[in-house]
């Protein structure tokens, strides 16, 4: 006899996770920015602490051969990955890259020269967007560029863009709400133009001044658009977004652009922290390109994993 009411509530239990899994995914996609509760929700609430829930549900669901409670329990899990912006493997031909792009915040230098030199080596990016190059050492980044010999740099205070090819045109813009700027470069790449921004957006700070860095973050995207809007043609911005894959600022962008880790990635990529990275912050955005290849490489030489993007030109 006690059976059917275990089953009924293991059932309540699978469809009230999915339930609360939906109110969350809602929150962050369509409120997210706009209230404090679901800002902090959205930048600070790690989506990975579900599966310690979802998937002892399922397993516990299957045991127990109870079939409501299984599909419950398998949207749950679904919802899961929604929120932490898992990848499946893209299917079909792909074409030869390009270049190699890589963007890369590396922690102000602390990692020493040597160490990032080794990381960008082992990559062999084309094209590379630093952030956070005003390193506590002085030094550092005049010595990772002396190691880098083959790259031409462009530099904007704490942003710098290195590239195997041709530098035809460059400009910079403030970072509205920040003492930071908006690095472009337009590249000749084998006879054609790319247009590369690189661009750092202003954290959420955790303990306090929320709605204050939201509304700078919000200015800085208005600049970065504007920006872009100026540069015809084939275009890459990359950065370091403090932005997850998720919240008003990420769905603003994905209007606007295709995200290279969404065309070509498997998998979570995250990048942050390096670590143990449960989160997708650094971001490169598309228009005009194609990317063939998104992988986040194990390093350890900054505080943020590396995004390297193969790309595609027509």
């Amino acid at each position: 006899m006690p059976r059917r009411p275990t089953s009924a509530r293991l059932t309540a239990l699978a469809w009230g996770v999915a339930a609360l899994l939906l109110a969350e995914w809602v929150g962050v996609t369509f409120i997210a920015d706009r209230t404090a509760p679901t800002l902090l929700l959205t930048y600070f609430f790690l989506p990975q602490i579900w599966l310690l829930l979802v998937v002892p549900l399922l397993v516990f669901s299957v045991w127990r051969r109870r079939g409501r409670a299984i599909v419950g329990s398998v949207v749950a899990v679904g919802l899961t990955l929604l929120l932490l912006g898992w990848q499946l493997p893209a299917f079909g031909p792909h074409a030869a890259p390009t270049l190699r792009l890589m963007t890369y915040n590396v922690a102000r230098g602390a990692g020493g020269a040597a160490a990032l030199a080794t990381t960008l080596r082992a990559q062999n990016p084309d094209v590379v967007c630093l952030q956070e190059t005003n390193t506590v050492k002085a030094g550092v980044l005049e010595e990772l560029l002396r190691g880098l010999p083959d790259y031409r740099a462009v530099r904007s205070r704490e942003v710098v863009l290195l590239s195997r090819f041709p530098v035809l045109a460059q400009q910079q813009r403030p970072l509205t709400g920040s003492s930071r700027t908006l690095l472009s470069a337009t590249l000749e790449v084998r006879g054609q133009r790319l247009n590369v921004i690189d661009a750092h957006f202003t954290t959420i700070p955790l303990r306090g001044g929320w709605l204050k860095a939201r509304d700078a973050r919000n200015q800085q995207l208005g600049a970065l658009l504007d920006m872009t809007t100026a540069l015809p043609g084939a275009l890459a911005v990359c950065g370091d977004f403090n932005t997850p894959a998720r919240g008003l600022v990420y769905a603003a962008l994905k209007r606007t652009f295709g995200n290279a880790f969404e065309q070509a990635g498997t998998g979570a990529g995250y990048s942050f922290p390096s670590g143990f990275p449960v989160a997708r912050i650094d971001h490169v955005w598309l228009r005009g390109v194609r990317a063939v290849s998104a992988s986040v490489p194990d390093s350890r030489a900054s505080d943020h994993r590396p995004l390297v993007v193969g790309l595609a030109l027509p």
